[in-house]
């Protein structure tokens, strides 16, 4: 297999983040758009919220994490839909399979909780860069190296191919749901349709019972 860190080593300038993304199937807001929730439904531990992308179920804000002081996304579940509902259950789901799947490929969950009023909200890693159906629209004018797109493919295959080791299949893979950061990095995001088929599969690397350590 080749290795993917050589083609990222130096990544070209058009891969520069130019626009911050979060989970789930948003429209993302322009620049600086804020747009707080009510200051009763905030969550707790997180300030200065402002919003940056919102979908059908949820609206997802920029914020400060203030234990660890570090920005972070907060997706909170939209206040047209009851905690009790179907959609805070998906939500839920999406928060509970997302944090299984511990991957570079994919973003990390923080924090799951409950607002004031009931409904769930899930803090998640903030991406920043931009996403592969931009990269690919523009690629006739920006005429990124063919190493690039080959270790992009290669960072879904791998995340994608984790998540299905682990019963979980995506159901929503595209363009729109890669990300790729300023150095190559790629995040495979929202998995709110995602299911999962069955009983999760060990995939982690095998440890010698002899000597404590991984197996060559």
């Amino acid at each position: 297999m080749s290795d993917p860190t050589h083609t990222r080593a130096h990544p070209p300038a058009e891969y520069a983040p130019t626009t911050t993304f979060t989970p789930g199937d948003l429209t993302v807001a322009p620049p600086g758009h804020a747009h707080p929730p009510d200051l009763a439904h905030l969550p707790d531990g997180y300030t200065d919220l402002v919003e940056i992308g919102a979908g059908g179920m949820g609206v997802v804000y920029r914020a400060r994490e203030l234990m660890f002081d570090r920005p972070v996304a907060v997706k909170l579940l939209h206040p047209r839909y009851a905690p009790d509902s179907d959609s805070a259950r998906r939500f839920v789901d999406e928060a509970r399979i997302t944090a299984q799947l511990q991957h570079p490929g994919i973003p990390p969950v923080h924090h799951v909780g409950t607002l004031a009023d009931g409904r769930p909200f899930l803090a998640m890693k903030l991406i920043g860069g931009r996403n592969l159906a931009d990269l690919l629209a523009s690629r006739e004018r920006e005429r990124p190296e063919f190493g690039q797109w080959l270790a992009t493919f290669e960072a879904v295959c791998q995340a994608v191919g984790f998540a299905h080791a682990n019963g979980v299949l995506h159901r929503d893979l595209k363009p729109h749901n890669v990300m790729v950061g300023a150095l190559g990095e790629v995040q495979v995001m929202d998995w709110g349709l995602a299911k999962h088929l069955g009983e999760r599969r060990d995939v982690s690397p095998p440890v010698s019972e002899t000597t404590g350590g991984l197996t060559s």
